[in-house]
């Protein structure tokens, strides 16, 4: 309920107005009447009203004065000026100072009733474009970390009067298991809308447990998943948070935190929370039998300490999710559930261990991913730096230099290929050229490509097979394509190439 203070020196007016305003507008609370710009002030620092209805002419402080100085200070709050003069420089004046209307005694109740009501629209907007300020302050300080940020969300707090002592403040994470815009007859408030339902649901429960809630806004993280602030005075915590119905029953799952006094502890309690959820998602049963595949081939992986099979299973699992919009969201937060939950430390083997730096930076970085397609992002570039993490392991070693010692002999074969190597070792091809990557640092093709090149450089050295002879001995099929990869690795061609190393024989053309 919008909250009007009056502030007129005339008794008759303050009365009048505090009759008339509750009748024309029921919606509206009159809070107090004030003679005087001085008491106005400390009913203004008390109660914070949206809206004064102020008089210019009064004893000490004149109300443009005061108006003045609100606009300075205290810029939400809406004015609305009231005299008996209508003089062009107070008109001037009260505009300048961002008053909403203007009226003249006797007021009109109709003029008046108009006059709130646009105050009120005013008041409206205004809110709107702070809580979106707020919003983008509370986000960016729980994310990146910036002073600034904390600076903003603490001038905004104190602006609402919320780091009074006893003051704490809350955060509650929830996942929507499908559209949080559709009502259901099993929403906690039947005929709206899952994410109203679920946040009107959450106040209540906060209210009966004794709560006195001073503010709350809605962080959208992603397109199905919310962040609930919460700010007041004796904010339960999570073990005191009454649960009044299964909320997977609701289609939600929700994380909830302890409350804190500081908002520079925000940041780490929004982790918290996230772990909590993380935690509690892993608990739910797979959405179908190729989420279950996907997670025992991870599993695997992990357990046989195979880096590139563990890569590869993430991708796989990440691009699956991609193909139904409607998996994306919580089948995301289960991917993520699973390789920063328990199964990541059961066994510590070699694989998992040098994977903890990895994942300790994991949840930070997902922290605020605001789509789906960012969180399968982010997912996939940890797949590809668990490809890369090196740990020495023997069999790993056993497996690549078999390879590199078949490329040695075969590459002289032009139909010598990947998938041919990968049969050789009983591997997948896919999986072999992410070990091969991970092991060498190069691709198996550019390595078997420097084996070719090295010894077509040796031949043009130490023979005068002519060019096209060497390209075949080295398994090209042609002159062209060997010539532009000679040129690029030595920065000459073959036949400069030749002649500058010294060797008598002929002089050859290029082809």
């Amino acid at each position: 309920m919008p909250k009007l203070l009056i502030v007129d020196d005339e008794e008759m007016i303050r009365a009048g107005l505090s009759q008339i305003v509750p009748r024309l507008l029921p919606s509206w609370q009159v809070i107090g009447a004030c003679e005087d710009a001085a008491s106005a002030w400390s009913a203004i620092a008390a109660e914070r009203p949206d809206l004064l209805i102020l008089d210019i002419g009064m004893p000490g402080e004149s109300g443009l004065a005061l108006a003045d100085r609100l606009s300075r200070e205290k810029p939400d709050i809406a004015i609305v000026m009231l005299t008996g003069f209508d003089k062009f420089d107070h008109v001037q004046a009260a505009l300048r100072s961002g008053v909403s209307d203007y009226l003249l005694k006797p007021v009109q109740r109709d003029e008046l009733k108009a006059a709130i009501m646009k105050a009120e629209e005013r008041i409206e907007s205004m809110r709107r474009q702070r809580d979106l300020l707020f919003v983008q302050a509370l986000g960016e300080w729980i994310v990146a970390g910036k002073p600034e940020r904390l600076q903003s969300l603490n001038r905004l707090l104190a602006e609402d009067g919320l780091l009074r002592p006893g003051a704490s403040f809350n955060l509650k994470l929830t996942i929507y298991l499908r559209d949080g815009d559709d009502a259901c007859a099993s929403d906690p408030v039947p005929g709206k809308g899952l994410r109203q339902a679920r946040v009107e649901a959450d106040l209540d429960a906060l209210r009966r447990a004794g709560a006195v809630v001073r503010k709350w806004v809605v962080v959208p993280l992603a397109e199905a998943c919310d962040l609930l602030f919460v700010a007041g005075e004796g904010l339960p915590g999570a073990a005191e948070l009454p649960v009044t119905e299964d909320e997977r029953t609701t289609g939600t799952l929700s994380g909830c935190g302890d409350p804190v006094a500081d908002p520079a502890d925000l940041p780490t309690l929004f982790r918290t929370v996230q772990g909590r959820l993380l935690s509690e998602t892993t608990t739910l049963e797979a959405a179908s039998e190729a989420e279950s595949e996907h997670a025992a081939r991870l599993t695997a992986a992990l357990e046989a300490n195979d880096p590139a099979g563990a890569a590869a299973a993430i991708r796989q699992w990440a691009a699956w999710l991609r193909t139904d919009a409607a998996l994306t969201m919580q089948g995301a937060f289960r991917l993520i559930s699973f390789i920063t939950g328990p199964q990541m430390n059961r066994g510590m083997n070699p694989l998992i261990r040098a994977l903890q730096p990895e994942l300790a930076g994991l949840t930070g970085r997902l922290l605020f991913s605001r789509d789906p397609s960012a969180l399968l992002a982010e997912i996939e570039a940890f797949a590809g730096r668990i490809g890369s993490t090196r740990h020495a392991l023997p069999e790993e070693r056993k497996i690549i230099g078999k390879v590199k010692e078949m490329i040695r002999r075969e590459y002289a074969k032009p139909s010598f290929t990947l998938e041919q190597a990968a049969t050789s070792v009983y591997l997948n091809p896919t999986y072999l050229s992410e070990l091969f990557k991970a092991s060498t640092g190069q691709k198996f093709i550019d390595y078997i490509t420097d084996v070719r090149l090295d010894e077509a450089r040796r031949l043009l050295q130490e023979t005068d097979m002519k060019m096209y002879e060497v390209c075949e001995a080295v398994g090209y099929t042609s002159s062209k394509y060997f010539s532009t990869l000679f040129r690029k690795r030595f920065d000459r061609t073959p036949t400069q190439y030749r002649e500058q190393a010294g060797y008598g024989g002929p002089a050859r053309e290029e082809p």
